[in-house]
């Protein structure tokens, strides 16, 4: 793992901490996603490692795709993740603070398990030969 990758996942790991002990669940759902986001990071830092060929300079800096691009076992996990992007963008802009208690435990839950895959991948434990579903529950640990 490079060391990159790896200031990226304790980072992401200090974030998701942060959150555990955050009771308002916008801010939980907050820490968590920009955890999610030091994660997506980390698998970049991590399939630039594993590039055959230079990594080329991407036209997009949207996270969720250049971690769908590079490394396409993780691409339910982008899919996610983006399609939560609005709610983060509504937070940190002010509009909204209202997260419900329950959706933002599930959601810090399902980065705890994005994390654990993202470990698991950067330590070569896991292939991403197929990748589980966040929406599935099935196949991953819990956080």
């Amino acid at each position: 793992m490079s060391s990159r990758a790896a200031t990226l996942l304790d980072r992401a790991d200090e974030l998701l901490s942060a959150a555990a002990g955050t009771p308002e669940p916008s801010e939980r759902f907050h820490l968590a996603y920009l955890a999610a986001l030091r994660g997506a990071g980390a698998v970049l830092a991590g399939a630039e490692l594993r590039a055959v060929r230079p990594v080329r300079r991407p036209r997009t800096r949207n996270a969720w795709v250049l971690m769908a691009r590079a490394e396409p076992g993780f691409a339910v996990w982008a899919d996610f993740f983006a399609d939560r992007s609005d709610t983060r963008a509504a937070i940190e802009a002010g509009v909204t603070r209202s997260v419900p208690a329950d959706e933002a435990s599930r959601f810090y839950d399902e980065v705890g398990r994005f994390l654990h895959e993202v470990e698991d991948y950067l330590t070569g434990a896991d292939d991403r030969s197929g990748g589980a579903d966040p929406r599935s529950g099935a196949g991953r640990r819990t956080a």
